[in-house]
């Protein structure tokens, strides 16, 4: 027991009612001690809801698609990046016979790392620059890469299910985790 005056008047405990203890039969029955637990009200301020990151996938999702299915439709009609590989071999080859094989190496590597970025610059040009012709890239592709448009369907419906997934698992939760 501690003192009187070095208890913490804060902390008080609390004292359990005890029957009377003349009367045998008048006990009454014990109220549960725990409440059920409500689920916590989000915040405006909370992380974006399952729905919304769904949503942003999915979108990421069908513009990848459309650039991909552009950039057949373009390659296939237009020519668009024809010989590719041709014309890296011939910007880059040297006859250099004192270059060793450690800095052919690494000169190669700077120039497909330059390549990629600029490939990957026309990739996403070409995108926005085939919205016009929509209709002949949508009719090509399901002409001709129909593996495709059911590689992307696909890959949606992956999406809805991996939220499905997730909305049945953030509901077992009783509160939302904080990390």
């Amino acid at each position: 027991m501690v003192p009187e005056e070095k208890r913490n008047p804060s902390r008080k405990r609390k004292r359990r009612r005890r029957p009377a203890e003349g009367k045998e039969g008048t006990r009454r029955a014990a109220k549960p001690q725990t409440k059920p637990k409500k689920k916590r009200k989000k915040q405006p301020d909370d992380e974006p809801s399952t729905h919304k990151v769904i949503g942003m996938l999915m979108v990421a999702i069908a513009l990848f698609g459309w650039a991909c299915a552009a950039a057949a439709y373009a390659h296939a009609e237009e020519g668009w990046r024809a010989n590719e590989a041709e014309r890296f071999a011939e910007e880059n080859s040297t006859e250099d016979l004192d270059e060793t094989r450690f800095s052919r190496r690494r000169r190669m590597g700077g120039a497909m790392i330059k390549t990629a970025l600029e490939s990957l610059g026309d990739f996403i040009g070409n995108a926005f620059r085939q919205i016009p012709n929509v209709f002949s890239v949508i009719a090509f592709n399901f002409q001709h890469r129909l593996w495709l448009i059911i590689l992307f369907a696909c890959l949606e419906g992956g999406a809805v299910g991996l939220g499905y997934l997730m909305e049945k698992v953030g509901e077992s939760f009783p509160d939302t985790p904080e990390y």
